[in-house]
């Protein structure tokens, strides 16, 4: 059933938040925007011709203004590496409509495989990785219902199975950046324990 992933990853993205961040602006901002999408992800609008959902207008707008808090070459690249998560985003979607056949596997753990591989390459801070993955995945649904708009003009943008992809593959990265973090203590840990046997007794 399509929304179950998400759904069920936002309430705990929500809950993590909520509960577990330290007490600050960012937190508390970060949980009125999950808690947000999980209100709106049931209403969805016409724009120039186009269905999309309330939810994805929502998360874009979210994405346009942490981009546009950055400055120079920082957030040119922003755009740019959004620009490549889009084309990826709309072609496995054309080749899904066209060929079929090569997705062996479901295709929404295929997709956010493929995101999350992408965005990996392309940012080293979670922040900026979970940004052009929502900035680049909603204008590639953009660009994909514009190709069907004649063929099927009530394709929706930001659908439930969108909002499973989406939600999966920011699980993905938020789960790395935690073995990172948890790989980083470990590190720092063995290495305080190396330099206390090594002092001189």
């Amino acid at each position: 059933m399509e929304g179950v992933l998400f759904f069920w990853l936002f309430w705990i993205f929500w809950i993590v938040t909520t509960f577990f961040m330290s007490k600050s602006r960012s937190r508390l901002l970060l949980s009125a925007a999950i808690l947000s999408v999980i209100i709106l992800s049931s209403y969805s609008m016409k724009l120039f011709a186009l269905n999309i959902s309330a939810s994805s207008l929502f998360l874009l707008l979210a994405a346009y203004i942490t981009m546009a808090k950055q400055r120079g070459r920082k957030g040119l690249y922003l755009f740019i590496t959004s620009f490549i998560i889009m084309l990826a985003f709309t072609t496995f979607h054309l080749y899904e409509l066209y060929d079929p056949v090569w997705l062996i596997f479901d295709r929404n753990m295929m997709l956010s495989f493929l995101l999350t591989y992408i965005a990996l390459l392309l940012h080293h801070d979670v922040k900026f990785r979970i940004i052009i993955l929502i900035c680049g995945s909603i204008h590639g649904e953009i660009l994909y219902a514009s190709i069907l708009k004649h063929i099927t003009p009530t394709y929706l943008i930001g659908s439930f199975a969108y909002l499973d992809v989406i939600s999966i593959s920011i699980g993905f990265l938020l789960i790395i950046y935690g073995f990172k973090k948890v790989s980083s203590y470990f590190e720092s840990q063995i290495k305080h324990l190396e330099r206390g046997k090594q002092k001189p007794s």
